[in-house]
C-alpha cells in the first residue's frame, strides 16, 4: 500500500477505531468502515465521472482525505495543462 490516498484511509480508520478492531465486541465496525471508506478506495472508471458518494458529506470522510484528493486533482490538472502546452 504505497498509494498516499490509501495510507490516509488507513490512518483515518486507526484514528476512529484504534489499531486493533475486535469484531466480537464491535461487529458493526467492519460494516461502518466499508460504508465510510469504500468510495475513497474504489478505482475511478472514467476521469469525467467524478468521485465520492452522492449522499456523503465531507465531514464523514475526514479533512485529510479531502485535502489529499484535492492535491491529487491539482496534479492531474497540471499534467493536462502540460500536455496542452
Amino acid at each position: 500500500m504505497t498509494n498516499p490516498r490509501e495510507m490516509n484511509v488507513v490512518a483515518e480508520i486507526k484514528k476512529r477505531y484504534g489499531n486493533v478492531i475486535d469484531l466480537d465486541k464491535s461487529p458493526h465496525a467492519i460494516i461502518e468502515i466499508i460504508k465510510n471508506f469504500r468510495s475513497l478506495l474504489d478505482e475511478r472508471l472514467d476521469p469525467g465521472e467524478g468521485g465520492g458518494h452522492p449522499n456523503r458529506g465531507t465531514d464523514e470522510v475526514g479533512n485529510a482525505a479531502v485535502l489529499n484528493l484535492i492535491l491529487e486533482l491539482k496534479r492531474e490538472v497540471q499534467a493536462l495543462q502540460a500536455k496542452i502546452k
